[in-house]
């Protein structure tokens, strides 16, 4: 599996200028064997939430897939409704929607507007199961390890929009959440635009090791490329997931709830 990290520095409010970013670095990298191609948190409109209603960001991603038959995964502003989230979606190669994902630990501001997710996603592409969380959810091996351990993800992907000077504590729990879980993590942040984010964009192994690192808070492409091997040898090398112990966790859980 190989995946193109697009840490994308988006002008929060400036869809068309954004759009026409994301379509040039789609063009730029589809048809050079990338399985996905996956853009940050909120890319299209960013945080000025209000000038999302000039477009559909889900039908545009969707369109974009299409156009270049690229598969892609982007944090969007999602509309069902009378609600609004703040999403990450999965478009195969077709453009067909696989995958939607909405953001259940929400930050700030963005509990004034968005609704809050509740449930987990997983898409199988490729021969490869694939879990999406989103930023603050980087903080909560609550959500992350029933990903690995019921729904037997191999990568989960964080689109994400981290701030500037949390760049060691962004980088460290993609690598804990991969380590724990034995999974691969792509934890892919935004770029600094016209506000300041942390970039250094990380995929991690399930070891917890680097794999790929984008060290830089300015606007780059990565590429990671994901092997099942590994997988298996770090279940193997470290055999956490036989020695969990659930019966205990709901004993504990239950004195303490």
């Amino acid at each position: 599996m190989k995946i193109g990290m697009i840490q994308l520095a988006s002008i929060e409010g400036d869809v068309s200028g954004n759009c026409t970013k994301i379509r040039n670095w789609v063009k730029t990298y589809a048809g050079q064997d990338y399985d996905i191609l996956c853009f940050p948190e909120l890319c299209i409109s960013g945080y000025e939430f209000e000038s999302a209603a000039s477009l559909d960001e889900m039908e545009f991603m969707a369109g974009l897939a299409k156009e270049y038959g690229q598969a892609l995964i982007a944090g969007v502003h999602s509309v069902h409704g009378e609600e609004h989230y703040n999403s990450t979606g999965f478009w195969d190669e077709t453009g067909n929607l696989l995958g939607e994902y909405k953001k259940i630990h929400l930050w700030a501001k963005e509990n004034d507007f968005f609704t809050r997710g509740e449930k987990l996603i997983t898409v199988d592409y490729r021969g490869w199961k694939i879990g999406m969380l989103m930023c603050a959810d980087l903080g909560f091996a609550e959500i992350s390890t029933p990903l690995s351990l019921k729904e037997g993800v191999d990568i989960i992907i964080y689109p994400s929009a981290w701030g500037y000077g949390s760049e060691e504590l962004f980088v460290n729990c993609a690598k804990i959440r991969a380590a724990e879980n034995q999974v691969f993590t792509v934890a892919l942040n935004r770029a600094c635009g016209n506000e300041m984010y942390c970039g250094n964009s990380i995929a991690a192994n399930p070891d917890g090791t680097t794999l790929s690192r984008i060290v830089s808070t300015e606007e780059a492409f990565g590429t990671v490329t994901f092997e099942k091997e590994k997988l298996e040898k770090a279940r193997e090398f470290i055999p956490w997931r036989k020695m969990k112990q659930e019966i205990i966790y709901r004993k504990i859980r239950e004195k303490y709830n």
